[in-house]
């Protein structure tokens, strides 16, 4: 079949993507413009295959099979297949390779395409790349501009492929932005001055030393800050319905979210993981007047 199909590893592209166009390898910081990047693909397989695309598969993971706002807006573009994976605890990509692996062969198997374009630098896909082949369909291995003397794609995927093709600084630049900064007033919920106490005065009391620790607050903010950003009305509604409870799911991205930011290991401080708790409630109550549920 004289048609060639585009597959999309999410996780190298806002890696690598950040890391060229907005100096940063954190998702949590970047915007991806999906449209602008499908286009430039769509080109881009025109102008190597000489053939029209059938459809874009993008992967993706997705913690406790919620979706994200963008991802829910690519899952609706025409002629774009979202498939996901999933997140563990620490953010980790899991179970992705294997529904590209899945995809390659059976539109290989079926005769579908005769060419495919796989956007990602995963090791893991080396077989699935020669397996394709092996039913007769050529690979073009897409990657992204990598910094003077560096390299961003496995090398044993690079042999495999057919033929390779490098996406510039420039042409990617349009597809990213940086998140703007959150608001002060997410920094600091209200439940700090709670916590830390006043007299009857009003004055504020001494907090205590872990009271005092704003960091780990700040951080369990910007996440919470982050997850409604992306969250739909039905996915607030059911989290207020759980209060004081977070689901689990989300308990342990946050609380993976706050050992990271600081390099600590949270299982056996658990007076800090009531601080991160109050943190995130805080931003929720702070946000959900604006929300409309």
């Amino acid at each position: 079949m004289d048609r060639c199909a585009i597959f999309v590893d999410a996780g190298y592209l806002y890696a690598e993507g950040g890391r060229l166009c907005r100096q940063t390898t954190s998702r949590s910081a970047l915007l991806l413009k999906p449209e602008p990047f499908l286009s430039l693909m769509t080109s881009v397989a025109e102008e190597l295959t000489g053939m029209p695309v059938l459809r874009t598969y993008w992967y993706d993971a997705a913690r406790g099979g919620h979706r994200t706002s963008e991802q829910r807006a690519i899952a609706v573009l025409p002629d774009v297949k979202l498939r996901l994976g999933r997140l563990n605890g620490s953010g980790q990509q899991k179970g992705v390779d294997a529904l590209i692996y899945r995809d390659m062969i059976m539109l290989a198997q079926l005769g579908a395409v005769s060419d495919v374009l796989l956007v990602s630098g995963d090791e893991d896909l080396r077989e699935g790349v020669r397996t394709a082949q092996d039913h007769g369909v050529r690979v073009v291995l897409v990657g992204i501009e990598a910094e003077s003397g560096k390299y961003n794609q496995s090398e044993e995927l690079v042999f495999e492929s057919d033929r390779l093709h490098s996406l510039s600084k420039d042409e990617l630049t349009p597809v990213f932005d940086l998140r703007p900064p959150l608001p002060p007033p997410t920094v600091l919920p209200i439940p700090v001055q709670i916590e830390s106490g006043e007299d009857a005065d009003g004055e504020q009391a001494t907090p205590s030393p872990i009271q005092a620790m704003l960091t780990p607050r700040a951080a369990s903010a910007e996440f919470t800050a982050r997850w409604l950003a992306n969250s739909s009305s039905s996915e607030l509604a059911d989290l207020l319905a759980r209060r004081p409870s977070i689901p689990h799911a989300l308990d342990q991205g946050l609380r993976a979210h706050v050992e990271q930011a600081l390099g600590i290991d949270l299982q056996e401080q658990e007076q800090i993981r009531r601080d991160v708790r109050s943190a995130f409630w805080g931003v929720v109550a702070a946000n959900v007047d604006s929300r409309q549920l």
